[in-house]
């Protein structure tokens, strides 16, 4: 089946398969509740910022205290947890926690203080990064792609600068950075100088910028950390305390703060992006862009979304880690190796052990050893925790797995570690096993020997996301659209120091962030501590990366990727520092969208050299994304590609004499996708200068009103949930106790940013025109009544509406409520919910900048209190949504056509002979108790074969009128050209045995034995398939066809009729088989595409192992075009055209995209051949996605398919039990 769209439907449609895809219609496809972390809920605890103008009280008290007494005079048991005043003038604001906070209005209540600008909730911030850990060292060195190698060559190396660090703490003993931290600012502890660093993070970051060590030099060895610790013990912190760090950095007059830190709200508004906004306009503030890069454009972070701050992303290494080993043989050769660890950590052990070579591979071990002995094994295509768990069977206590199928000698990923035993499991070059199977082969035993204190050299990654944008960095813009990240550095598979004297590898924008801050210690310390020229200098200079797409086994779809992603590109250390020409405008442009577009811009340079340049102006698109979906949420990673660019007009060339500055107008304008097509378009404007310079500016603009992409797709929707059966039903007469755990479940998602979001309670009688904002509480039918407080969960606590800045998602998920956010109970009454979303851009206290909904009414009873105005009886009505909007929007309309489902056929006799194959046996037994033996295709009940060497089942059917003594015998004589038949199973019934299988292939008889559980069940009956196939010979002679077989029984004969038909070319055909290769099976399923489903542009398949333990061989995996074509349609001669075909092929995937020509009859075929991981799976499956472009536009994207190899014969049932029955009066003994 297939669903068709056209070409530009089929852009927008390009995430369906994502969870930003969210139903059209509900968001109640996956009943999952909103935890108030998923809310980045805070409670109890709020910033608050006073107004510049507030002075003090009568009462001479200080501003600070008379804001807290004021809170304290509401009810609020406040007191002063943080008071930025103290610390900086560039924040005047404080933080307060409310110990009974149970105000439904508590956010609103601070706001309306006399002399408070703004009140935000604390909330928490988590270190989401993980560290793999050794006591080594290695040659670890990032900087030859930033060239900061270069300026480590010149002796620039940092001296005398200071870079100030706002983390968890610093090891200051740590060996790697001896003499480097100059200090610091204990902010969790005030009474504390301890910086002690208890997560790790702020020492491995601190080493990134200024590590010390033979091994390891960080990027400014010379120059000095001062850490502000803003973390514990837990690997949480809150941005209150982050806010205090990047004040108190300020306040301490640092140049340079780096802060790797942050959370996913991308508003450039938020109270920490605006701290932000304000230290930047004097100093150099590098933030992290974030770890969220699987969420797809707009998930910016905050504080990195301020403006004027350096956003950093990140880029993986370059490098994968090394080392060393020797095997020697009893010959007297002897060879170097260098062996890859899991996550690159150091085996730091002395060790001299024999090791053999294995007849398996690592899946599948043949041999045994012990502890002390060493295997040497074919890396097989398992996942790492299969070549674990077999390494962990065998016995041995060192593994390792000389690299095959070109899978490259990297890291492995989620290498697991509960076998004591296991001391070592890593990877080697293929080469290695050459040279061991020659040792072995001339009758040598071979030894194992590592050094613990032997040092390791980098070399190339043999990976293909080396040196590429990480997957995980979050891609901008803000939501404001401001251009984020800035720039991108390394950050992924990183080396660094780790708390006592241990180092660790690890990934995450968290240290591709210090190192554009060591980048910047250089340039301070040896050139000059000009924050704003830094900026311009790193962007301009910045290279460009190609858009690589980590998903499908990794693979590089475009020359430039989307700058929403990697910033400017990758720092260029040489560059930024060497360059005559000076960029002297905005280091980035933000075009904004449609409704606040600026296109034209002036380009300012200087030309500091000695000479007149003359600048060719030019321009290189980057990737234009396709940012949302057809409902208008944003397309998770990796978002589609468009073929379309902006351009760009201006002067073709300028000239600019020495020490002289020009202006250069620019205007950039869209590609042709539509003003509301979400098109996120960028690039670089080039100033290429003869004197061999070249500059960049970068931009970045979006394809639609932001102010129109809302944040809600539609109303939420709010249901009763039937926890007998799992119905959500409407919402009717029958009262809610949200007291007492009862409460409508309220679905929402969100598909864009939104300041503010509320679910609140309001009168049965209460209209959307009635909003103010703030709201004003009341008392009656037409009131708004409070915001609600969410049921607690376990675990998770409870949120406060209304929600601020939230983090966009998009699958739907619910909350329930058990008061109003007061605290207080929800009286007696009938209301609705009312929610309400604030857009991008939108004043709060506009009510047509909102999103404004209300859900039919509904009573709550609370206790035994009556509900005012209603029966005592209530009633029930049909089931409907209950979302009432009051703002329609329209999700653009998709027509389609789907292929009609396949249907089982009418048995039609095919074209040529018919044949009758009889069965030789005498069967014996009961009588008259098979009712049907079917041949039919595996799991389809279709007589139709096309491949005569599949496996078919025989559908058996028994009816047993009566019960029969146990050891009753049923059978069958089969055919012999009938093979395989699944035998010596048993044959399952409620509560006992039916029977038992067995087939005597000398007689070709099929014998069931009955079991007691005949002997007292009556109106027993038989339901199952057996697999069974024809044998090799008979299959090779098949010809098109009638084929009767014929199954003797006691007392009737039954004849399957199966028709052998020619290939049907008018739809995809596909084909399994199986054969001998390298010591084990090759699985092949051969997919068939013909002239009849074009003409076409483009046909595609992709396919992945990626979730199992198989794999692809690729050297015989390929795509061919079939010309000639025997009687029974299959193809006898064809062209390869696998080169200009197959995309991608690994061990984990294969993808194929074939736009060459066809003529006439010609058949396009995907040959898929994998290998078993685990050898002994009884099956192996192969899943492929099939897209067809045809040539008027239209894109048929067919429905996944799934073709099981089947290596063993097996019995199935119809249902859960071979037979069933029911309990006579009278058995059978």
């Amino acid at each position: 089946m297939a669903r068709w769209y056209t070409i530009a439907q089929a852009i927008l449609l390009a995430a369906a398969a994502s969870p930003a895809a969210a139903a059209e219609g509900s968001f109640t496809g996956s009943r999952e509740r909103l935890t108030a972390p998923a809310a980045e809920a805070g409670k109890g605890r709020y910033i608050v910022e006073l107004q510049p103008s507030a002075g003090n009280t009568a009462r001479q008290e200080t501003v600070v205290e008379a804001v807290v007494e004021q809170i304290s005079s509401l009810g609020y048991d406040a007191k002063l947890k943080e008071d930025f005043t103290t610390i900086s003038s560039r924040f005047k604001g404080v933080s307060v926690e409310i110990a009974n906070d149970n105000s439904t209005g508590a956010l609103d209540d601070i706001k309306s203080i006399p002399g408070v600008a703004g009140a935000w909730p604390v909330y928490p911030i988590a270190l989401d990064t993980s560290f793999e850990v050794t006591t080594g060292f290695q040659k670890w060195n990032p900087h030859i792609a930033t060239r900061v190698d270069e300026l480590h060559g010149r002796n620039l190396t940092g001296a005398g600068q200071r870079v100030c660090v706002v983390d968890s703490g610093v090891d200051v003993a740590h060996p790697a950075l001896a003499g480097r931290v100059a200090g610091g600012r204990n902010l969790v502890d005030e009474g504390s100088t301890e910086l002690t660093d208890c997560a790790g993070h702020g020492t491995f970051v601190s080493s990134v910028i200024v590590a010390s060590h033979k091994d390891f030099s960080g990027v400014a060895p010379a120059a000095e950390i001062f850490m502000y610790k803003v973390f514990g013990c837990a690997a949480t912190t809150s941005n209150d305390l982050v806010l205090k760090g990047i004040l108190a950095a300020d306040s301490d007059g640092c140049d340079i703060i780096s802060v790797s830190i942050g959370s996913n709200t991308g508003y450039a508004n938020s109270v920490m992006s605006r701290v932000a906004t304000q230290v930047a306009q004097d100093r150099l503030l590098i933030i992290a862009a974030g770890n969220s890069g699987e969420m797809g454009p707009y998930f910016a972070s905050s504080p990195a979304a301020g403006r004027g701050v350096v956003s950093v992303g990140s880029v993986e290494a370059a490098q994968t880690m090394g080392w060393p080993a020797t095997l020697v043989s009893s010959s007297g050769e002897s060879l170097n190796i260098s062996y890859v660890t899991s996550e690159g950590v150091k085996f730091n052990e002395t060790i001299d052990v024999p090791i053999v070579l294995d007849a398996g591979d690592s899946c599948n071990i043949a041999g045994s050893g012990d502890e002390k002995t060493a295997v040497l094994a074919k890396r097989g295509v398992c996942l790492p925790t299969g070549s674990y768990s077999s390494l962990a069977s065998a016995g041995y206590g060192y593994g390792i797995l000389f690299d095959s199928y070109n899978q490259g000698a990297y890291y492995m990923s989620d290498v697991p570690d509960w076998a004591d035993s296991i001391h070592l499991m890593a990877v080697t070059a293929a080469s290695v096993g050459d040279w061991a199977a020659k040792q072995i082969g001339g009758d040598n035993t071979l030894r194992l020997k590592i050094q613990a204190d032997a040092q390791p050299a980098a070399f190339a990654a043999d990976v293909p996301s080396a040196g590429q944008l990480s997957s995980y960095s979050s891609w901008g813009p803000t939501y404001e659209n401001d251009f984020s990240p800035v720039i991108s550095a390394p950050g992924g598979v990183v080396y660094g120091a780790f708390p006592e004297n241990q180092y660790a590898i690890s990934s995450g924008t968290s240290f591709a962030t210090p190192y554009i801050a060591g980048v910047a210690a250089l340039y301070y310390a040896h050139v000059k501590k000009d924050r704003a020229e830094f900026v311009r200098r790193l962007t301009s200079t910045a290279v460009a990366l190609p858009a690589f797409d980590a998903s499908l086994g990794g693979r590089v779809v475009s020359e430039v990727a989307s700058l929403a992603q990697q910033g400017a590109g990758l720092v260029d250390a040489a560059k930024l520092f060497g360059y005559a020409t000076v960029l002297l405008s905005e280091p980035t442009l933000s075009l904004n969208d449609t409704d606040n577009r600026v296109a034209t811009h002036t380009i300012r340079i200087q030309n500091n050299g000695d000479q007149a340049v003359t600048y060719n102006v030019s321009h290189i698109a980057a990737s234009t994304v396709q940012s949302r979906n057809v409902l208008l949420y944003p397309n998770i990673y990796f978002p589609p590609v468009l073929a379309s660019a902006g351009s760009l007009a201006a002067p073709k060339t300028v000239i600019v004499a020495p020490g002289a500055t020009q202006d250069i107008e620019i205007t950039l304008t869209a590609p042709n996708t539509g003003a509301d097509s979400g098109a996120l378009w960028s690039g670089k404007v080039l100033l290429g200068g003869s004197n061999d310079e070249l500059i960049s500016v970068p931009y970045i603009g979006i394809e639609v009103s932001t102010y129109n992409w809302t944040p809600l797709h539609h109303g939420p929707e709010s249901y009763r949930y039937d926890d007998s059966n799992g119905d959500l039903l409407p919402l009717d007469a029958r009262p809610f106790r949200p007291a007492e755990g009862d409460s409508p479940e309220t679905y929402f998602a969100f598909r864009y940013g939104t300041y503010e979001f509320s679910i609140d309670l309001v009168g049965v009688d209460y209209t959307t025109d009635q909003f103010v904002y703030p709201p004003q509480h009341g008392s009656g039918s037409k009131a708004w009544l409070g915001s609600v407080r969410s049921e607690p969960i376990e675990g998770d606590g409870y949120m406060d509406f209304p929600m601020m800045e939230v983090v966009r998602f998009s699958q739907g998920r619910f909350v329930t409520f058990r008061s109003f956010a007061n605290g207080t109970a929800i009286p007696s009454g009938r209301y609705r919910i009312f929610t309400r979303a604030l857009r991008i851009f939108g004043d709060a206290a506009n009510p047509k900048d909102w999103q404004l909904f209300l859900t039919d009414p509904f009573s709550i009873q609370l206790g035994d209190n009556p509900i005012p105005g209603q029966n005592a009886t209530a009633t029930t009505r049909a089931v409907t949504s209950t979302a009432a909007a009051t703002v329609t929007e329209t999700a653009p309309a998709i027509t389609t056509s789907a292929i009609p489902a396949t249907t089982i056929p009418v048995p039609v006799p095919v074209p040529g002979p018919t044949s009758t194959l009889t069965a030789p046996a005498t069967p014996t037994g009961l009588s008259d108790a098979f009712t049907t033996l079917k041949l039919q295709r595996l799991r389809e009940d279709t007589p139709y074969i096309t491949d005569p060497e599949a496996w078919m089942e025989l559908h058996v059917q028994i009816s047993l009128p009566n019960p029969v003594p146990t050891g009753s015998v049923l059978s069958f004589g089969v055919p012999a050209e009938i093979v395989d038949i699944a035998a010596d199973d048993q044959l399952s019934a409620p509560a006992g045995l039916a029977g038992t299988t067995s087939f005597d292939p000398e007689t070709q008889l099929y014998t069931i034995e009955l079991g007691d559980w005949t002997t007292w069940n009556k109106n027993m009956a038989g339901d199952f398939f057996l697999m069974c196939r024809f044998t090799p010979e008979f299959a090779a002679t098949m010809k098109q066809g009638t084929y009767v077989v014929q199954f003797s029984t006691v007392g009737k004969v039954h004849e399957a009729v199966v028709y052998y038909a020619a290939v049907d070319r008018t739809a995809v055909y596909e084909r399994q088989l199986t054969t001998p290769y390298d010591g084990t099976t090759l699985f092949t399923a051969e997919v068939e595409i013909p002239p009849a489903l074009g003409p076409w542009n483009f046909v595609r398949l992709e396919t992945s192992h990626s979730g199992d333990d198989d794999g692809f061989v690729c050297d015989r995996s390929g795509v061919l075009v079939g010309h000639e074509f025997d009687a029974e349609n299959r193809i006898v001669k064809s062209t390869d055209v696998s080169v200009q075909a197959v995309d991608i092929c690994n061990v984990k995937t294969f993808l194929a995209v074939y736009d060459g020509t066809m003529t006439g009859e010609d058949v396009l075929r995907f040959t898929l051949a994998s290998i078993q991981g685990d050898r002994t799976s009884w099956t192996l499956n192969t899943n492929y996605l099939l897209d067809v472009q045809l040539s008027n536009g239209t894109l048929v994207l067919y429905d996944q398919r799934n073709l099981p190899f089947e290596k063993n014969t097996r019995l199935r049932n119809w249902s859960f039990n071979s037979f069933t029955g029911e309990r006579a009066s009278a058995p059978v003994w």
